[in-house]
């Protein structure tokens, strides 16, 4: 007995063993945008294809969104002196925020698998990743107000000091991020995993922070430097800035560049009342 095939069997049965075609790349800006709008969805995403290798997209785009946003924001800090600054300024402030991404998305697994938690390098690169983008998102949000600073001839250390609050606020914001993800992939020990995190890229990012330093120059200053000879630290650095913005100098004099490639010294507002008091003449 001879058994008739309908042709459009034969077309369902073909389609049903060849196999499905890859999903389509998603939009970087359709990412970025649910980032904005939606981090919650994002950091589900994470969690979902945490399991299914499934974040090349994601981490495409968070790299891509790192390098622009922080070139933005480092060129509205590098314009304060201009020149070649602009550049440089451009240029580290990406390589800063990566290079913290290399050193402490490992620390999150390793505490992950450390305590019991579920872990995956690639989910949790996915995660620092994107907590960066979002506190780069926020950096270049707030250049503005630095060009804004720069146009307005600011003070030095004032723009310092609000160099340093633009940076305090972005991180502030991935930080909420960073917690939200860990939380959301276990509660079990959740807050200690965060705070062991926080307490690797405070360290981590201050020491790059530190280490590609300077980031806004003097415009007097003749020469720039790509990064500047490491010594001190950062937060005794912000507090001389601060206690510099508010009239409080430690120092008689400040460099002034000379006509034959020397520096000469002048002395900073207040010196002479000091020397009255300490005994230091100018």
């Amino acid at each position: 007995m001879t058994t008739l095939v309908s042709p459009l069997d034969g077309r369902a049965a073909a389609a049903a063993a060849s196999p499905s075609p890859a999903p389509a790349a998603e939009a970087p800006l359709a990412i970025v945008d649910e980032l904005l709008r939606d981090r919650a969805a994002v950091l589900a995403r994470i969690d979902r294809a945490g399991r299914s290798a499934g974040l090349a997209d994601l981490v495409r785009t968070m790299l891509v969104t790192i390098a622009i946003a922080g070139a933005i924001f480092g060129a509205a800090v590098g314009i304060y002196r201009g020149g070649l600054q602009v550049v440089y300024a451009a240029v580290k402030l990406p390589l800063l925020m990566l290079f913290t991404v290399v050193v402490t998305a490992p620390c999150l697994s390793a505490f992950n698998a450390a305590l019991g938690r579920p872990w995956s390098l690639q989910r949790d690169l996915a995660l620092v990743l994107t907590a960066m983008g979002f506190g780069s998102l926020l950096l270049v949000a707030q250049a503005p107000l630095l060009l804004l600073g720069a146009l307005m001839n600011m003070g030095y250390h004032a723009f310092i000091l609000a160099m340093f609050g633009c940076a305090a606020v972005a991180g502030l914001g991935s930080l909420f991020m960073l917690g939200r993800g860990i939380r959301g992939q276990s509660r079990r020990y959740a807050w200690t995993t965060a705070l062991a995190l926080v307490s690797v890229l405070a360290v981590v990012g201050a020491q790059m922070a530190w280490t590609f330093r300077p980031y806004v120059v003097r415009p007097r200053t003749t020469s720039v430097p790509f990064v500047r000879a490491v010594e001190g630290n950062l937060i005794e650095a912000v507090m001389t800035s601060s206690d510099s913005a508010r009239g409080v100098y430690h120092r008689d004099y400040a460099p002034l560049p000379g006509a034959n490639g020397h520096r000469d010294h002048a002395p900073l507002p207040g010196a002479n009342e000091a020397s009255e008091c300490t005994g230091v003449r100018p």
